[in-house]
């Protein structure tokens, strides 16, 4: 085309383009001079919701902290939690001790806090003196004097059993005595008596051998020995029962003195822990200690008796672990509610574990001793601090931390009871924690439509705002945090136009004018790297240039893609045209995200027609490239062509659209006016101007509606039409509800002010195409057609043309 008719859209002014921090709202020369911030700010809504679920303790008002990166999530929970963990606190101690029935059920012992520790040191106390006392008992001498009544009772029992049997021999000729064995041991025999002395059977027979007596003093021998070696025999059993009596009767002596001094050592931690289940186990561990009371005593004697023996070290640390208390949950020094941040959950690390040991078999073996709190019970009492990814990634922990949280009873268990001998099964623990989870929005909305319980177990949601209003009261705000930061990190101070900087940069990560990003994290790292460059120049505070610097080297070590783009451009491998005209062939835009920077650039998008009845032809789709807001908006193109050109004729065509040269998926809906445009172009034949780009999604209706990362897509194409040398006709077509959003660097900015660049808003398809195509685009008159000479004139009867085509074919076909 030789001339360009372009529809009076008023283009942009420069100060449309940016917002500037103006430096009356940053009244002061330096951040030194400012408090450091000390509040949340800008998160009203999730503080409220955190001082909520923080404060009321009833089951399930636990809570989903959602938002962002960067929004400050953990900072402000562990502010909030700081104030109310104030609040007097119910703490506890947990310990578990050994079952003395049942040893593959350990038992809870629960106390206040600061309780567990003394009845852990009182009993070792206790058992220390146990250890000295009882050995030591069985050498005064009254408890001796005692003790040999008994056994001299007893012997004098058996002597007068054994000395009126032995009287009973006599007249026979026999009497009783003592064999002594090979092995040392000794027992009672009947003896024949010879001549004046004892002799044994085997004796007996030898003398009859040698005739020292006749076959018939034999048999009268061997008569009576055999009658009185049964009475014997029952006289053995007789002295057995005696044995067991004098056991009986010494053992009963020996514990009932040692049960004394038992009851004792233990009355001061009966009178101090009052309780059912410490009584029990005082009572398990006398018990204990009285069955198996030779044992102990000879064991702690050696021991006292100061000779190293191994064995004897091992049978004693095994008899007495039964008696120690295993101490998991230690709150002597904690006076506030507890706050633990859980950054690495296990199931071990989060519901406690119990520790195996490997016996002489190979087998895993476990007790009491060895198990481990996790930190849900450490966290009694107070909170406990995750993210929601860490916990839903392992499902075995999501469905025991749900059965915690619906049940409030934590079983410790490990996982993996595999090739273990002996599973011990824990007392249940009543706990009272509450749970924070920082996690996505869109998480905690799929849990409460997909787990019917999800309702029961987070009934408070914390919503942080990643962006709030732009007031001046939050720009010193801003200032603020700045002062902080220098405090905290012993960092350079900003003075005005540092702040100032820092502050623009905050509204243009919104990518609205009115908007001031709540993402401090990110903020943070810019001032940081702005400091790291003042310092490098010896500067004393940290001005714009150093924050302008900061962000061009950040874009520098994230753009190489970016550069390699650019240069394809510049020596014509990426195809691009910012001069002249062509048919269906239009500047698209597009933006590329590599990491926290973003940049755009233009993409070449085509259109060509045919007779047909396929409709429009989305080329990504076909080939799997499209994404599904894409594929939604090409779909959106077949209902604006009806509502623009079907009310009066029926339409027959085939039409493709492609994004040329774009070898990765494409998705959004930014492109749809792009694609409309060269669409209209093809059908029409009016070529579309090349020094314009436009960018912006479109309805049915030929509405331009607004879309994301416009700064970046207007500076790809700036750089673009730079790097080929800037005419004064080039530009950017945007949708006019984006123009609060624009905050474009300060070279588009200046381009613009000097009328080598512009920007045009529009708001209907009617405005871009007479921009972008040089003619009116025409209004619909009461016959349904178009004024000749505007391009939906050109349209609809080409429009016609193909539709006749198509039918002929159709029928030429048939």
């Amino acid at each position: 085309m030789t001339s360009r008719r372009r529809m009076p859209v008023k283009p942009l002014s420069a100060k449309d383009l940016r917002w500037s921090c103006p430096l009356q709202q940053l009244p002061f020369k330096s951040t030194r001079e400012l408090e450091p911030l000390d509040r949340i700010v800008g998160q009203d809504r999730a503080v409220e919701a955190l001082r909520l679920g923080a404060r009321i303790r009833s089951q399930g008002y636990n809570i989903w902290a959602s938002g962002v990166v960067g929004t400050g999530r953990m900072t402000t929970v562990r502010t909030i939690l700081d104030e109310v963990k104030m609040d007097a606190a119910t703490l506890h101690d947990f310990a578990y001790v050994h079952n003395f029935k049942q040893a593959e059920q350990p038992v809870l012992l629960r106390f206040a806090a600061g309780e567990g520790r003394v009845f852990c040191r009182m009993m070792d106390d206790a058992l220390a003196v146990l250890k000295r006392r009882i050995p030591s008992l069985f050498e005064e001498e009254q408890f001796q004097e005692e003790r040999k009544a008994i056994i001299q009772k007893y012997q004098a029992m058996e002597e007068g059993l054994l000395k009126q049997f032995d009287e009973q021999l006599r007249p026979q000729g026999l009497v009783l005595g003592q064999v002594q064995e090979e092995d040392g041991t000794t027992h009672t025999e009947i003896f024949a008596v010879l001549n004046d002395q004892p002799v044994t059977m085997d004796d007996v027979v030898e003398a009859l051998s040698k005739k020292a007596i006749s076959e018939a003093e034999f048999q009268t021998i061997k008569e009576r020995y055999e009658t009185y070696s049964e009475q014997l025999s029952e006289i053995g059993g007789r002295s057995v029962r005696i044995a067991a009596d004098f056991r009986k009767e010494l053992s009963k002596h020996d514990q009932a003195a040692v049960g004394v001094l038992i009851a004792g050592v233990f009355a001061d931690i009966r009178v101090s822990f009052p309780r059912d289940r410490v009584e029990q186990y005082l009572n398990g561990v006398t018990k204990h200690i009285l069955d198996n009371l030779e044992e102990y005593v000879k064991l702690h004697a050696a021991r006292i008796a100061g000779v190293p023996d191994e064995k004897v070290d091992e049978a004693v640390e095994a008899l007495s672990e039964k008696y120690t208390v295993n101490l998991i949950v230690d709150n002597y020094d904690q006076r506030l509610a507890p706050v633990i941040v859980e950054t690495s959950p296990t199931y071990a690390t989060l519901f406690g574990t119990i520790e195996r040991r490997v016996d002489a078999r190979g087998f895993a073996v476990s007790d009491f001793s060895q198990i481990r709190a996790g930190s849900l019970l450490r966290a009694d009492g107070g909170f406990i601090v995750m993210n929601a990814t860490d916990v839903l990634a392992d499902m075995n922990i999501w469905t025991a931390l749900k059965r915690v949280i619906l049940y409030g009873q934590l079983e410790i268990q490990n996982m993996d009871t595999q090739f273990q001998l002996n599973t011990l099964k824990p007392d249940t623990i009543k706990l009272n924690v509450k749970i924070i989870l920082l996690g996505d929005r869109s998480i905690y909305h799929a849990l409460w439509e997909a787990d019917e319980d999800f309702h029961k177990m987070f009934k408070v949601h914390a919503e942080f705002d990643d962006d709030t209003h732009r007031t001046p009261h939050m720009v010193m705000n801003y200032a603020h945090f700045f002062a902080k930061m220098a405090e905290d990190e012993e960092m350079l101070h900003c003075d005005r136009s540092g702040a100032a900087a820092l502050v623009e940069w905050a509204v243009a990560y919104t990518e609205k004018q009115e908007r001031i990003t709540l993402q401090f994290s990110y903020v943070a790292d810019l001032l940081r790297e702005a400091e790291y460059f003042a310092r490098a120049a010896g500067a004393s505070m940290i001005s714009r240039t150093h924050v302008r610097h900061a962000l061009e080297q950040r874009r520098w070590r994230s753009n190489s893609r970016d550069e390699r783009l650019r240069e394809e451009i510049a020596k014509g491998s990426l195809l691009i045209d910012v001069k002249g005209d062509r048919v269906g062939q239009v500047n698209g835009l597009t933006v590329y995200q590599a990491g926290i920077v973003a940049y755009g650039k233009p993409s070449r998008i085509t259109a060509t027609v045919s007779a047909g009845n396929q409709g429009i032809i989305n080329i990504e789709r076909e080939v799997d490239l499209s994404g599904a807001i894409h594929s939604k908006g090409v779909l959106i193109l077949s209902g604006l062509l009806r509502s623009l050109f079907s009310r009066s004729q029926s339409m027959s065509f085939t039409a493709s659209i492609a994004f040329e040269q774009s070898y990765g998926g494409v998705d959004g809906d930014s492109a749809s006016a792009a694609e409309i445009i060269a669409l209209l172009s093809a059908i029409s034949n009016i070529p579309i101007i090349q020094d314009l780009a436009i960018t912006g999604s479109i309805n049915q209706k030929g509405d331009i509606q607004p879309v994301g990362g416009l700064n970046e897509k207007i500076t790809g194409f700036f750089e673009v039409c730079h790097d080929r040398g800037l005419t004064g006709t080039q530009g950017v077509v945007v949708p006019k509800q984006n123009v609060g959003d624009l905050m474009l660097r300060e070279d588009v900015v200046e381009a613009v002010r000097k009328g080598k660049f512009a920007l045009y808003p529009v708001q209907r398809l009617e405005e871009a195409v007479e921009l972008l195509m040089g003619m009116p685009a025409g209004t619909i008159q009461a016959d349904g057609r178009f004024p000749s000479g505007s391009v939906y004139a050109k349209v609809q009867a080409n429009l016609d043309v193909l539709h006749k085509a198509s039918r002929k074919n159709d029928h030429e076909r048939r």
